[in-house]
């Protein structure tokens, strides 16, 4: 399984979410992002690492309302997204980011486990205290594969609610043309969305920004950011460290 989803996030043939879609157990279901670079591009990119340090502060940028629930850096031409403080980052002191995100949001997490019909074991973690969910598939009994994280619109209550930022000032319900200017996209993506859904350009699709280490997809619904999901290379190894995932199977 390992290998089948590594060649589809480097071909781009049918999208890395079109094979995870039974690892999605609640929530709304995502257009396949894919990725048109080469072979050799791709595995280049995704093998560039730069020095990112666990921030000290992640607990109080969770805690802080004013404070957005998404950003993204750039260093080195490496990009990479920080979720709640917390970065996404599978190098380094920095890969401490998820498990020091699902350890302060552990109240209430809730787990599931499904088998599809090729017996692919598909487990999801839920975390109401950040109203996020991890996504992924279990290689074999120590050993657990994520696929994405998906996050509700807008915050939970007690982080902020709807007044909280999603990404820059801007607030969920925004407008992708509004994306599109906010400082941080104009920084890090040159303004642009790398690929879009077929339905996109109705107003209910999803737009997608690529990463060094994985593909961030926002989805709109009539038009406005309803919730994002970040999907993981698959070809990325430090994905799959097990300290990041203590607890998941």
């Amino acid at each position: 399984m390992l290998d089948r989803l590594a060649r589809v996030w480097r071909f781009g043939v049918v999208g890395l979410h079109a094979l995870a879609l039974g690892c999605v157990t609640t929530g709304t279901t995502t257009q396949a992002p894919t990725v048109s670079a080469p072979v050799a591009e791709v595995d280049a990119v995704a093998e560039k690492h730069v020095a990112v340090e666990m921030p000290a502060e992640a607990a109080a940028v969770r805690g802080n309302a004013s404070a957005p629930i998404l950003s993204v850096v750039t260093i080195d031409e490496v990009v990479y997204p920080y979720v709640y403080g917390y970065p996404l980052y599978p190098e380094g002191d920095a890969a401490r980011g998820i498990a020091e995100l699902r350890k302060v949001a552990a109240e209430g997490a809730k787990h599931s486990k499904s088998s599809d019909t090729d017996g692919v074991v598909h487990i999801a973690e839920e975390l109401p205290a950040i109203g996020c969910r991890f996504d992924g598939i279990r290689e074999n009994k120590t050993k657990f594969m994520p696929v994405s994280m998906t996050c509700d619109l807008p915050a939970p209550s007690a982080l902020g609610g709807a007044k909280r930022p999603v990404l820059g000032t801007l607030a969920a319900g925004a407008k992708a043309e509004e994306i599109l200017k906010e400082p941080t996209v104009m920084e890090n993506f040159l303004g642009a969305f790398h690929l879009t859904s077929d339905d996109f350009a109705g107003g209910s699709g999803t737009a997608f920004f690529n990463t060094t280490h994985g593909q961030l997809a926002l989805v709109f619904k009539a038009q406005k950011l309803d919730h994002f999901v970040y999907y993981f290379d698959p070809g990325v190894v430090g994905w799959q460290n097990p300290k990041s995932w203590e607890g998941v199977l």
